[in-house]
């Protein structure tokens, strides 16, 4: 916890930095200004005895998401999240503690740890925070998740799963430690967070972490029956199809992941979650197939060689091995069996 109230302020030598420093600031107006743009229009009042606020803000972008840092300094009740910006938050409480209204009358509250999780552009969203609240926020275009969960559980999410509000984490959650690695990247390599590929791996694990734990523990229908029916994501279907109608190319897998849209990690993860192999053992089995259909309708004079030269198997031995294997005969006992009928 000690790292995340540090985060933005300090490198990988824990040397202070301003890099990410925004403003800091004791004028409403001024802070607004740039609330405004790291989040989204909202109306922010005291609510306590000090009427001053003390306000730091410090973030950084991590592909179409912007990590935070901020405190207003004194307690505060903020209310009426504009919509039409189209982003939402992840706020994570480092220090002190957070009311978030659920409801009129029922709220969840978070202290150090925790986390509270709504998309404020499709819900409203009221709060109260204490004078030593510290937050690190996520703050993440509804696009960008509407079109993950599409990616990966291939059906588009119902309006109603991002009008949850979610509270979760905790000091040894997996979204804390996550937070955690997240901050420990930008200290110690910021350009590839900012710039580079790294960015985008982690705003896909932020991004999946979310959509987790809306499907997982706000009853929203989506996720829950992705889940349990196995739909299978769209970068799956892509892949095998790409598999199928380019087994004798033998395309490796980055070329497959590029077909199908993602990184090799988001497909060899959907593969092993959604099918319980990976990709090559599809690509394969596609290949087998194929010789063996090859096999079974080889014209007079045709070899088992050509055939298998023609799906990419260069040894021989190796290939007769490995079809026996999958078939209990060899290539040439597939081919000399059809012919002599």
């Amino acid at each position: 916890m000690d790292f995340l109230q540090n985060a933005l302020l300090r490198d990988a030598q824990d040397r202070p930095i301003a890099d990410y420093e925004l403003i800091r600031s004791k004028d409403f107006d001024e802070i607004r200004t740039w609330s405004d743009q790291v989040y989204m229009p909202y109306k922010a009042a005291p609510s306590g005895a000090v009427r001053e606020p003390d306000a730091v803000l410090h973030a950084v972008s991590i592909g179409s998401m912007i990590l935070s840092r901020f405190s207003y300094g004194i307690a505060m009740h903020l209310r009426d999240f504009s919509m039409g910006p189209g982003v939402g938050m992840a706020v994570t409480s480092v220090r002190g503690n957070a009311r978030h209204w659920m409801a009129p009358g029922a709220f969840a509250e978070t202290p150090a740890g925790h986390t509270f999780l709504v998309d404020t552009s499709r819900t409203d969203y009221s709060a109260d925070f204490d004078p030593a609240h510290l937050q690190v926020n996520i703050t993440f275009p509804h696009q960008y998740l509407e079109e993950l969960f599409v990616r990966w559980y291939g059906v588009p999410a119902e309006e109603e799963i991002w009008r949850r509000k979610v509270a979760f984490g905790g000091p040894n959650s997996s979204w804390l430690a996550l937070l955690h690695y997240v901050c420990r990247c930008v200290a110690e390599t910021p350009d590839l967070v900012t710039r580079g590929p790294l960015g985008s791996h982690l705003e896909e694990m932020l991004g999946m972490h979310m959509l987790s734990e809306w499907t997982r523990r706000s009853g929203a229908r989506d996720g829950d029956a992705a889940s349990r029916a196995g739909v299978v994501p769209r970068c799956v279907k892509i892949a095998e199809e790409y598999m199928h109608n380019h087994a004798r190319a033998c395309p490796t897998l980055s070329q497959i992941a590029v077909a199908a849209g993602v990184s090799v990690r988001t497909l060899s993860n959907s593969f092993k979650h959604f099918r319980g192999y990976t990709p090559m053992t599809f690509l394969r089995e596609q290949r087998l197939q194929g010789v063996r259909k090859a096999l079974m309708s080889a014209p007079p004079g045709c070899t088992v060689v050509a055939i298998a030269n023609l799906f990419g198997y260069s040894s021989l031995g190796v290939f007769a091995a490995v079809y026996f294997k999958r078939f209990g005969e060899y290539p040439s006992m597939t081919l000399n069996r059809l012919r002599t009928h």
